[in-house]
């Protein structure tokens, strides 16, 4: 086992270096740890009662106003995360509290990170960051290493595209892909649950006609995060976030612009709050709209938000699929404005790679979101949509490992004939008896819509005797709505079957999170 030890440089004196050196090989039960020479002295010191802190606020289903509640009377840093999306996605790159930390040390002055937040959140954090006291904040400066000799967020690996297959059958409204990468040769690994980071590439068709409106070549160059320059196209492609204008952007174009008529009208959508930018303009909307505001190209593409990974739970085992990571990807595309827009990763990975071209990807850890230990328990995954990507693979893994354990899965989409993903796979999994229950809710199957939350009620009885046998639940999917309603049918099936108060039924299932078996990845 290796032990951690502090290197010379750490900013301890020698004395406390090797009392902690010692401490790590205590730690981890390691009888002899290579540590400092420095012999450590013999101290007595009383343990100090360990606080936890709670989070009452960290709830995706909380609103922003809600979760501010909560956090009232808190410290400045706590109330930063109260206004959070609360997912802790890892799209930013930290956790919410961490994120939360940072922007209030003054370690982190993107206050635009949080993408599930969006807007809301953004704007918040820069109203807070505004009020917060000029009071000098401590840190301890260090400096995070990156370690070049494993692949993760800040160095990640360029895995080959392998396939890209539709899950849809024709005639389907919607278009989801199962997108394989492989990780040979990356020494990645990860657990059924975890997420893959993806560092997407916009749209080359947005680029082009950005750079053209921007009246520039596109080989010009220009500065991007970290302080090195490239040039235009490249930045544009890879570095900023080109489909989403913010504040700062506006706000630069407004004091650039010429024409005074256009001028007041950015302000105006900078100043207001309750309105602002209109959610669906891109960079290229702004350009068009208000030519006579051309400010210099290093300061537009400086004052864009950095282009961040997108995460997507994995939807493979790597039991099943040694050295290859599977995605559940819905590819995003709409009319608006007269121009068709695209989602930048889910565009990436369906129509610019193509197979053998690369992608930089990394493993998000999702400790939170897990089998049980236990094989033989029993597990029930709601996972309508794509949100069955982690569950195909649960069911990979449990098919691999021969866990005895009882598989229970909702899923839902719109039409059973068009969009039952991985059917086959499902399928299969029902006729061998690995699922042991399979309910379907296909809402426009019928006039009247079906979805996951109605199949659950249907089957309450069933459902509290699988909870009260020990059963795990998890649930994968949109926040806002479907991982909602889903909560709701769940608390009323407790609470009615279990012949609880609703308040007792909202306890039992916070005692069920709180042990590890009720789960959620939500976003």
């Amino acid at each position: 086992m290796t032990v951690p030890v502090l290197p010379e440089s750490a900013p301890f004196t020698p004395m406390q270096r090797a009392w902690l050196n010692g401490f790590f090989a205590g730690m981890l039960n390691v009888d002899s740890a290579p540590i400092d020479s420095f012999a450590a002295p013999s101290i007595s010191v009383a343990a100090e009662p360990v606080v936890v802190e709670d989070f009452p606020w960290h709830d995706p289903a909380l609103a922003l106003d809600e979760r501010l509640k909560l956090a009232d009377g808190r410290p400045p840093e706590r109330v930063m995360m109260a206004a959070m999306a609360q997912l802790d996605c890892g799209a930013c790159g930290y956790l919410c509290k961490t994120y939360a930390e940072a922007v209030f040390g003054g370690e982190e002055s993107d206050l635009t990170k949080c993408t599930p937040g969006g807007r809301e959140t953004a704007r918040k954090l820069k109203e807070l960051v505004a009020a917060r006291k000029s009071s000098p904040v401590k840190t301890n400066g260090s400096v995070a290493v990156v370690d070049k000799s494993s692949h993760g967020r800040a160095n990640p690996f360029r895995a080959p595209l392998l396939r890209s297959e539709s899950l849809n059958r024709p005639g389907s409204a919607k278009d989801v892909r199962m997108v394989a990468f492989s990780l040979k040769g990356s020494g990645l690994s990860y657990e059924v649950g975890d997420a893959l980071g993806v560092f997407p590439e916009n749209d080359p068709e947005l680029v082009e006609a950005i750079i053209k409106a921007m009246g520039a070549r596109g080989d010009e160059w220009v500065p991007i995060p970290g302080g090195s320059c490239i040039h235009l196209y490249e930045a544009l492609t890879n570095h900023y976030v080109i489909t989403k204008v913010g504040d700062d952007f506006a706000a630069l174009m407004a004091a650039h612009a010429t024409s005074e008529s256009e001028a007041a009208t950015l302000r105006t959508l900078v100043e207001d709050d309750a309105d602002g930018i209109p959610a669906h303009w891109d960079v290229l909307d702004v350009l068009e709209q208000f030519p006579s505001a051309r400010p210099p190209l290093g300061e537009m593409v400086g004052a864009l938000p950095s282009l961040q990974p997108r995460l997507y739970s994995i939807s493979s085992s790597l039991k099943a699929f040694p050295d290859e990571v599977h995605l559940t990807v819905g590819v995003v595309r709409y009319e608006q404005g007269g121009r068709r827009r695209r989602g930048v990763a889910s565009n990436f990975l369906a129509e610019t790679l193509r197979p053998r071209l690369k992608a930089s990807v990394f493993v998000h850890t999702s400790p939170g979101f897990r089998l049980p230990a236990d094989d033989g328990a029993p597990v029930v995954m709601i996972g309508p949509g794509t949100g069955v990507a982690p569950f195909r693979a649960f069911l990979q893994d449990r098919a691999s490992s021969g866990a005895k354990g009882r598989n229970w899965l909702f899923f839902g989409d719109q039409r059973s004939e068009t969009d039952y993903l991985y059917r086959d796979e499902i399928e299969t999994y029902r006729a061998v008896g690995l699922l042991t229950r399979l309910d379907l809710a296909f809402s426009r199957d019928q006039a009247e819509k079906v979805y996951v939350q109605h199949k659950m009620r249907e089957s309450a009885a069933e459902l509290w005797s699988w909870l009260e046998a020990g059963a795990h639940f998890y649930v994968c999917g949109d926040a806002r709505k479907m991982a909602l309603d889903v909560d709701f049918a769940l608390r009323e099936i407790v609470a009615e079957k279990g012949r609880m108060s609703a308040d007792a039924a909202k306890e039992y299932l916070k005692t069920m999170s709180q042990s590890g078996r009720y789960q959620r990845d939500v976003y």
